[in-house]
């Protein structure tokens, strides 16, 4: 009797251990599932955070761009700065544009009139982008958030406003995870509710609202909660909580998003992440009888179940959607930890879509999406034997970490292969530019590595026949030079650095003083700075049409200046950029400057490159025409570098051809020289014709033989300041 009582107090004993063993891993596996979900939860929520703190920078930036544009073009006329919207490709990301004057009364670019001057000092407070809290538009009633920016324009302060829908907002959030059982928030920094991704509950303030669904026995603990929110969200901190609420227990993650002040909260149930496990511990209680191999079963099913969502949160996290390749956050990471292998001709790629949006508007979002996901697989088919990483990196955009010992092969067949992309039983012709950067051994920083590539990316992108580029120093040291230069600019024009030179024109027959041209040197620090170092950026940027307009003004106050002291107007030459003949009325601010001093327009020459004469898309011979009839007069610059033809020359109404440098540089080293041909042209046309560059006197020489009339050059004088040159004039 008692050895069989005790053989069954060990076998419930047994039983007891069993029990309390399956409940210890049964905890611990739970526990283990909470910390993963919790890592894995507060990862998407950055990323979220992420994502909309980069569609808010990136909307600031296109207003930025507008701004910008507005004052370079020095307009207020909002059918132009309407027309300038409309025909941009960002129309797709605001619902409309609108002009916000100084009295509040505003203006839509479709059609309404609105009036904000209850809120004047919201957009004219200071020059800075302005993003509005969510509210309610006066035209629609839809929700919506105001992006805007104050300007002064010819002395007139104006507003521009870029006006998003609230709603768009939601579609960055990773609303449908755990089969959307989770859902997101946007709360400003007192709690209220912004943005309302999932309406579990309704708007108003979140932390009033958690409260009031908690269950009684957690109130008093959620007051410690919600003091510690309180005052994360007053300081832009993150947390986390696990809440326990009638419905069940929650996940809570909160995370600032970097602008006005916005935090993202996102919740997730427990019973998303773990309800299999839950079941589990529940069938272990009531089949206590067969506790071993339930223990067994369980403990497989818990470890298969973890993997699977652990893969789902993984995807969440690392994996693009779209391409089903890795996003940018899986790239860093990886790549992080290939670089730290110093693997030799390693290289990282930056490939983007050009014009992809027009794609998306013009076939769909769906077509779209399979031609993402067609790229990503063309890039895997080329690089899968060279030890590649690839991923979306953002929008349109792909990054290929990779080995080649034949960089240029490969980028070759990349371009052919992607521009012409077969899908099923579709192709489709797109363009694609690719910056490239090799990795040194002393680079540690995945993200460096990844500018730099960019950095060669922005330099294939300006070019419309260099589909890919490859990073070196001198473009690092050329970008830091632009930038600096471009950081200087404004203010050299303002401090007045910017100083006219005039190099002497001289008569061939006579060697007296025809005229001179008007050049432009920047004199910063004590330095004289030539203009190839500037000039070339400032026609990227068209800065050059504010420093065009300043040259051409002090040179006519100089003019002016010579003709009341020595009583002599002589030629004046300036340059006219090609950035000037895309605005209609460029000419007339040229006549109206010529008229504020009295400058005879026949005295002043206008010097058009003979590339800009042709460019494509603009009418050159009416514009020629007009400077006719201003009485400008018109020369040919760098005339015989093989742009134009002698058609095109006949119908031009041109005064003056120049010679290209070049061609004076042979003159006695060849038999023949196009100096010839182009002298005989000119006479023909009756034009007449002046030599730069001349620096012998055996080009002097060959030059009056052939009947040159005009010389330029360093043989008579190189170019000089505005005193020196007036010993001409005397």
């Amino acid at each position: 009797m008692k050895k069989r009582n005790k053989q069954i107090f060990t076998v419930i004993f047994i039983f007891v251990i069993l029990i309390a063993l399956g409940l210890i891993y049964m905890t611990y596996m739970l526990d283990k599932i909470e910390a993963n979900a919790s890592n894995s939860i507060k990862t998407i929520v950055k990323n979220d955070a992420s994502n909309l703190n980069k569609e808010i920078e990136d909307q600031k930036a296109i207003l930025e761009s507008i701004t910008n544009k507005i004052i370079i073009d020095n307009t207020i006329n909002k059918e132009e700065i309407f027309e300038m919207y409309e025909k941009s490709d960002i129309t797709s990301k605001f619902i409309r544009m609108a002009i916000m004057y100084e009295d509040g009364t505003t203006i839509t670019n479709d059609g309404y009139k609105v009036d904000y001057s209850d809120e004047i000092e919201n957009f004219f407070s200071n020059n800075q982008i302005h993003v509005s809290e969510n509210r309610v538009s006066k035209i629609d009633g839809k929700e919506i958030n105001i992006y805007s920016k104050a300007l002064e324009v010819d002395g007139e302060k104006i507003a521009i406003l870029l006006i998003v829908t609230t709603e768009s907002y939601k579609d960055i959030f990773s609303n449908k995870i755990f089969e959307g059982k989770g859902f997101s928030y946007i709360v400003d920094k007192t709690g209220v509710i912004v943005v309302n991704a999932n309406r579990k509950i309704k708007n108003g303030n979140l932390l009033e609202a958690i409260e009031q669904i908690l269950k009684n026995s957690e109130k008093e603990k959620f007051i410690a909660i919600q003091n510690t929110i309180k005052d994360n969200l007053n300081n832009n901190i993150s947390g986390e909580n696990i809440l326990e609420t009638i419905s069940g227990k929650y996940y809570m993650v909160y995370e600032p998003i970097g602008e006005n002040e916005w935090t993202i909260f996102t919740f997730i149930p427990s019973s998303a992440i773990a309800s299999e496990a839950n079941s589990a511990l529940l069938t272990t209680f009531i089949v206590s009888i067969v506790i071993i191999l339930v223990f067994v079963f369980i403990s497989i099913y818990i470890i298969v179940t973890n993997n699977k969502r652990q893969k789902q949160l993984y995807e969440y996290a690392y994996i693009d959607p779209v391409t089903k390749k890795g996003n940018v956050y899986f790239f860093r990471e990886k790549g992080q930890e290939i670089l730290e292998k110093n693997i030799p001709d390693l290289y990282v790629l930056i490939l983007d879509i050009n014009k992809f949006k027009m794609i998306n508007k013009a076939y769909g979002y769906k077509i779209g999406d399979n031609i993402l996901f067609g790229v990503g697989e063309e890039l895997q088919k080329i690089f899968k034997e060279n030890n590649s990483l690839i991923c979306r990196y953002s929008n349109d955009f792909f990054a290929v970490l990779f080995e080649s010992n034949n960089i240029t092969k490969l980028l070759n067949k990349v371009v052919k292969n992607v521009e012409n992309l077969k899908l099923k039983n579709n192709s489709y012709n797109l363009s694609i530019n690719i910056g490239v950067y090799k990795i040194k051994k002393e680079d540690t920083d995945i993200t460096q590595v990844l500018d730099k590539a960019i950095i060669a990316h922005s330099i294939s992108k300006g070019n419309v026949f260099d589909k890919y580029h490859i990073y070196d120093e001198k473009i690092e040291k050329e970008l830091e030079e632009e930038s600096k230069i471009e950081n200087e600019m404004n203010n050299a024009l303002l401090e007045k650095e910017f100083k006219v030179y005039y190099q002497p024109k001289i008569y061939t027959n006579t060697e007296k003083l025809y005229g001179a041209e008007a050049l432009v040197r920047w004199q910063h620090n004590g330095e004289l700075i030539p203009p190839n170092k500037f000039i070339p950026l400032f026609e990227k940027n068209r800065f050059i049409l504010k420093l065009d307009l300043y040259i051409f003004e002090q040179v006519c106050k100089d003019m002016k200046n010579w003709k009341e002291k020595y009583g002599k107007e002589p030629v004046i030459s300036v340059n006219v950029s090609r950035q000037h003949f895309m605005e209609e009325n460029f000419l007339e601010k040229y006549a109206m400057i010529t008229a504020k001093y009295g400058i005879n327009p026949n005295n002043i020459d206008l010097e058009i490159t003979e590339s800009a004469a042709v460019n494509d898309g603009i009418d050159i011979i009416e514009i020629m025409k007009k400077m006719k009839k201003l009485g400008f007069l018109i020369s040919i610059d760098d005339f015989g570098t093989g742009y134009s033809s002698l058609s095109m020359l006949q119908d031009m109404p041109v005064d003056i051809i120049k010679i290209d440098k070049s061609f004076v540089n042979i003159i006695g080293k060849n038999e023949k020289n196009i100096v010839d041909y182009i002298l005989y042209i000119a006479k023909e046309l009756n034009l007449k014709t002046i030599a730069e560059g001349v620096e012998t006197k055996k080009q002097i020489e060959y030059l009056l033989e052939k009947g040159c009339d005009i010389i330029q050059g360093y043989y008579y004088s190189k170019p000089l300041q505005v005193n020196e040159f007036e010993s001409y004039l005397i």
